[in-house]
């Protein structure tokens, strides 16, 4: 038998889990359906842990990464959620894979593999370290942004964007179609979460798409200038370094 916590807001997606998870495995037994940051703090300070914990990140009361400040976790943990920005703090954490709701059976079923794989190491310590070489093994970047907009949000593929730009301490992304609009993270931020075989900081104000680049051209001290589409206001002229980076980053070493 395979003991699973469950901790999530909304009633319909724990319905969901549930049946997903029993048409998975006739096995899986739920310990515990849980819907607060403070109930499961309770609930896991008091229980032996399960074998496994499916968690979503924003709960009614708050992130559910606080729950890690106050109990010690040793197993493993498959994020359920709606948003992809918490991804990277999700593996800083006891996160074992990071699934996007809706949710397909064919993930489902692939993360509740990995964390059988680590279920019966043995300590607690054994149990950790499994956790740390698989998350080792896994990357996950961001595919999307929600933007507040007005008086609602917009959804914002990343296929969608052409480059990020830094201005008066203000970070915007611009669309395909030259749409532009404010987003949360630092470009710091944004290098870290972002497919670096799609995405490419070309300068301290900018980072931009493999698709928004329409032409470059070397200047004479062999720094390389692009243009992107839709046009910057600005000319980008990359340093020496960078340019040497972008070079390979394109695959031509001979630009």
């Amino acid at each position: 038998m395979t003991s699973v916590l469950i901790i999530e807001d909304e009633l319909p997606n724990i319905i969901r889990l549930e049946k997903m998870l029993s048409l998975l495995d006739s096995e899986i037994t739920i310990t515990a359906k849980l819907q607060t940051v403070q109930d499961s703090i309770k609930w896991l300070k008091e229980h032996q842990q399960p074998d496994v914990i499916f968690m979503d990140i924003m709960l009614t009361d708050g992130l559910s990464f606080e729950i890690f400040n106050h109990v010690t976790i040793t197993v493993p943990v498959i994020f359920v959620t709606a948003y992809d920005e918490y991804a990277l703090k999700a593996f800083e954490v006891n996160g074992v894979d990071y699934l996007l709701k809706p949710l397909e059976a064919d993930k489902l079923a692939k993360s509740l593999r990995k964390a059988k794989s680590i279920i019966g190491a043995g300590s607690d310590a054994s149990i950790l370290q499994l956790i740390k070489n698989m998350q080792a093994k896994q990357q996950i970047y961001r595919t999307r942004f929600l933007i507040a907009y007005r008086d609602r949000h917009i959804l914002i593929m990343g296929e969608d964007i052409a480059y990020f730009t830094s201005e008066n301490k203000a970070t915007f992304l611009t669309t395909y179609t030259s749409q532009r609009f404010m987003v949360d993270q630092t470009l710091e931020i944004l290098e870290k979460e972002l497919d670096p075989e799609v995405f490419f900081r070309v300068s301290r104000q900018v980072i931009v798409s493999l698709k928004s680049i329409r032409n470059i051209h070397q200047t004479f001290n062999g720094q390389l200038k692009i243009e992107l589409s839709p046009a910057l206001d600005e000319s980008v002229v990359l340093s020496r370094e960078k340019s040497n980076q972008l070079k390979k980053w394109l695959g031509q070493s001979g630009l």
